[in-house]
Formats: structure tokens, sequence, C-alpha cells
């Protein structure tokens, strides 16, 4: 009996070890890399490694771009030769997938003007048949970055970009009824106006001249050969099924409209509306005598997750809107607080 026992441990240890048991995250997913400085991004928050060799290794300090979100947490930094750290969603197999991340290109190293492909999707949970790879190559002293739906697929190339500077990338997969005509897409430095609204046209376009894929599941972050890799820091990493998913503008996430008529006597915080909701919704609040206000927003963790309002106001009933674009399904509580008062309601984000 024992040896049965110790027999079903086994297979179920295995099962945990096995990568197509590993949790996956949701869609829309942000991953801000907010794990300890220096340690590899390997087995931290959802990321598996693959291969042998060099880990990608989280570094402090953060990228930054004008207009975008503001980043939290560390960022990740990596060059050729080493291990491709993954991370597995929700498999995907129609519409467009895309993925935005913030890209600096510190040194281009041994960098060859055929160059390689440092992230993408992966078509299944242990496989590594690849799909909206980006590239970069060696141009002069600097480099371009190119998209390509399928690696054997013909790569579309950008002019020459800089060295240590800043560069929003928004990558995506486009499924196409069909075969072998899929699309990827890529964006870099989209303007701030398009930021959570619809998406523009793309810098790059190339289209698939090989299998189409069946699906995306998983995203990687991949070192190639010191000659196909340049040295890379990456930040902000999002992954959704909408252009708004992974553009999140910066500034803050909602518009304050007083509305006009008589003073109210009484400090009051109603019920947003709709609720539930996607991906908006109004708070309406009414400030009896004029002073500092504040509204923020916790998880059910009681974890801060946005402020609306931080701000000096008179006197008067306000519309307050949430855009919750980038953040994922589930219940959230709101708290205003105006001099000594405090009130706090409770809504439901359903995507």
């Amino acid at each position: 009996m024992r040896t049965v026992l110790r027999l079903f441990a086994m297979v179920a240890i295995l099962a945990l070890l096995s990568p197509a048991a590993w949790a996956q995250v949701t869609l829309p997913h942000y991953d801000g890399f907010n794990y300890p400085n220096g340690s590899p991004l390997g087995g931290q928050g959802g990321w598996v490694n693959n291969n042998s060799g060099d880990s990608v290794l989280i570094a402090a300090g953060n990228l930054s771009y004008p207009g975008f979100a503001a980043s939290s947490g560390n960022k990740i930094k990596f060059d050729g030769a080493g291990m491709d750290p993954t991370k597995r969603f929700d498999s995907t197999a129609s519409g467009t997938v895309y993925c935005s991340f913030l890209l600096k290109v510190t040194g281009v190293g041994s960098l060859t003007t055929t160059g390689g492909y440092f992230a993408g999707y992966y078509n299944t949970t242990t496989g590594t048949t690849t799909g909206a790879s980006v590239w970069t190559r060696l141009d002069g002293t600097s480099f371009d970055i190119g998209i390509s739906t399928r690696i054997t697929s013909p790569v579309s190339w950008s002019s020459i970009k800089s060295l240590d500077a800043t560069y929003l990338i928004v990558g995506a997969y486009q499924f196409v009824d069909g075969t072998t005509n899929d699309s990827a897409k890529l964006w870099i430095n989209p303007d701030a106006s398009t930021f959570g609204r619809t998406e523009p046209p793309p810098t790059l376009a190339a289209v698939n001249n090989a299998a189409d894929l069946a699906s995306v599941v998983r995203f990687m972050v991949r070192q190639d050969a010191a000659t196909l890799t340049p040295f890379i820091e990456m930040d902000e990493l999002r992954i959704g099924t909408r252009w708004a998913d992974v553009t999140p503008a910066s500034g803050p996430t909602h518009v304050a409209d007083k509305n006009a008529g008589v003073a109210p006597r009484e400090f009051r915080l109603e019920q947003n509306y709709p609720n539930p909701f996607n991906p908006t919704t109004n708070i309406r609040l009414s400030i009896a005598s004029a002073g500092e206000v504040s509204l923020k927003v916790f998880d059910v963790l009681g974890r801060e997750v946005a402020e609306l309002v931080n701000e000096s106001l008179a006197s008067g009933t306000y519309n307050v809107r949430w855009d919750a674009s980038e953040f994922p399904s589930g219940v959230y509580f709101y708290t205003v607080r105006a001099g000594g008062l405090l009130a706090t309601r409770r809504m439901m984000l359903m995507k």
C-alpha cells in the first residue's frame, strides 16, 4: 500500500512540474517586474525558464515614455546566450493578441546585420513555434527593430534607432480566416492620443507565408547567441486582446465634472453606475463644504489601485469617471474622504 501511495505522490509531483500544469494568467495581464533586484526573472510571477545559460535578471529602476502610464516595480535586462523566460496566459485562437513593453538597447555587443528575435509568442504550453516575433539587427553603430509573423516569414524592418533611448513597442498577432495569411503588426512609439482608445495604423506589418498558428498561449523573452541579441532593458509588459488593454495613458483615470444647481446640504457618496461595469463607470459624490477631497479605489485585499481625486474642491456635486481598462475583473471598493468624513462603497468590474 505504501508503494502505491508513493507512486501516486510521485505522479502528482511530476504533474506539478510539467509545464502544462503551471499556472496561467488571465488577459488582460500586466507585469511591472515588481520582483527583488538582482534576482532571475525565471521563477518569479509565473515566469518559467527555457534552455540554459545566463538568466534574464531583475534590475533596479524603471523605463518611462511620455504620456504612458507611470512604471512600477523594476525592469529586466539581458543580452545573448542564456535562458529564455516565458509566461503562460489564456490561450487565444481568434482576433488579435497585443503585447506592449518599454525597450531600451544599451549596446549592440556582437550583434550582426542579420540579427535575431528577442520577444514574441509561443503557440503551445511546451512547444517553441513562434508568432509575432520582434527582432533587432545591427545598422551601422546602432540597430533596427523588426517584426515577423513567423520566424520563417519575411521580417519587416524599421529605420535606424538610437542606443540608450526608450521606445514604446506594441506588437500584435492577428488571426485571419483562411490559411497561410495571419499577420503581425508592430508599433514603435505610437502617438499618446491613441492610448486607451483605438488601434492606429501600425509602423510595420508582416504577412505570414508559412502555416498559421492555431493559437497563442505564452509570451517569451529570448536570449539567443551573442550575434543575435544586443544588450536589452525591458519594462512594463502588458498582454491583452484590445489596443486599450496594452496602452494605458498617464495621469488621472477620471474626469470630474461639477454639476450646476443648489449646493448640497450634506456629504454623500452614491453607488457607481453602471454596476457591474466594463470598463468605465461613474461615481457621484456631494461635498457640502469646500476642502481637500480624496477618492481612491482599493482591491479586495485592501491595496490601493487608483487615486481618482486628490485636490481641493468647492462645495458641490461631482461626477467622477473611472476607466478600468488596465485592471482585471473583480470586486473593488471606492472610498472618499472629505475633511473628517469618510464613505466607502463596493463595485464590480466584469470583462
